[in-house]
């Protein structure tokens, strides 16, 4: 990462920070733990209205006459507000997301906590406590399916996370080794393997001229490989359609009609190493193709 990275990531956490400080400093006071723990109001007694709810656009924040409901109109208004003289409302969230229903996620015997977590400790306003991708991943896990991400999100909406700016297309796959399970929320191994083919390899562990010096490094770590090449039939499809043969194939006398040859020997010694590359995933081995059952 260089320095104007660098630059630009610490003026967007100052901005953050400068962000979060004249929040609490302007908006209401407010602790939903004290309510919960304390009053044991549940969350409906300040939000009815997301019981109906069908749209993110739904405003749902309490207004003056719910907590009149338990608070003296004629009380200190610095309970609530910082300045008195100025009180502030409490700022919705407008843009958040694009669909979601409080109705159909409540008819399935959630609870609030479930997507709003953490927030029966919350005991600052500034604390919003919106759902994160992860947690709605905890019921959402489809990534394959066509219209995933048109469940929630609008078309054509900038769905990149924060991380994934700057120079992420040649970091990530630090991160995808490390954290594989963010990736998942949004991306499948199969995408994966449809954007890292052909000229997109990793250079680095398809470097130049690894075509011809590739079994070096299966033999040397065939674990790596199979990260994405999973099944061993790959290796057998495209040896099988390039010709690749091992050299003992080659050589004089490795096959006849009349003794079966070294061919033969090889078998009755170490079928298994015959079968690493004649075989098939499911059916008989490729020896019946010549020797067919009598």
């Amino acid at each position: 990462m260089n320095a104007k990275h660098i630059l630009v990531l610490i003026l967007f956490f100052a901005g953050a920070l400068s962000t979060q400080t004249i929040f609490a400093q302007v908006y209401p006071k407010f602790s939903h733990k004290m309510h919960i723990e304390d009053v044991e109001a549940g969350c409906s007694a300040c939000h009815a209205a997301a019981d109906t709810s069908t749209r993110p656009a739904h405003n749902l924040l309490p207004n003056h006459d719910h907590c009149y409901e338990c608070h003296d109109p004629d009380g200190e208004c610095t309970t609530c507000h910082i300045d008195e003289d100025n009180p502030v409302p409490y700022p919705r969230v407008v843009e958040y997301i694009a669909y979601f229903s409080h109705v159909q996620h409540i008819g399935q015997d959630m609870t609030c906590e479930s997507c709003h977590q953490g927030v029966s400790q919350s005991v600052k306003a500034a604390e919003q406590h919106l759902p994160s991708m992860a947690s709605c991943y905890e019921c959402h896990a489809d990534a394959g399916s066509p219209d995933y991400c048109g469940v929630c999100h609008a078309a054509g909406e900038d769905l990149l996370p924060g991380d994934h700016r700057l120079d992420w297309a040649k970091a990530h796959g630090i991160s995808s080794q490390t954290g594989s399970e963010a990736c998942e929320m949004c991306h499948t191994e199969l995408q994966c393997l449809e954007c890292h083919q052909g000229d997109n390899l990793d250079q680095q562990a398809h470097p130049l001229n690894f075509r011809n010096n590739h079994a070096l490094a299966a033999r040397g770590n065939k674990d790596n490989c199979l990260t994405c090449h999973e099944e061993f039939q790959f290796c057998v499809e495209c040896h099988q359609r390039e010709f690749v043969i091992p050299r003992n194939h080659a050589r004089a006398g490795w096959s006849n009609l009349t003794t079966g040859g070294q061919h033969a020997r090889t078998a009755r010694m170490d079928f298994d190493s015959c079968l690493s590359c004649h075989s098939e995933s499911i059916g008989e081995p490729v020896c019946v193709q010549c020797h067919p059952a009598q």
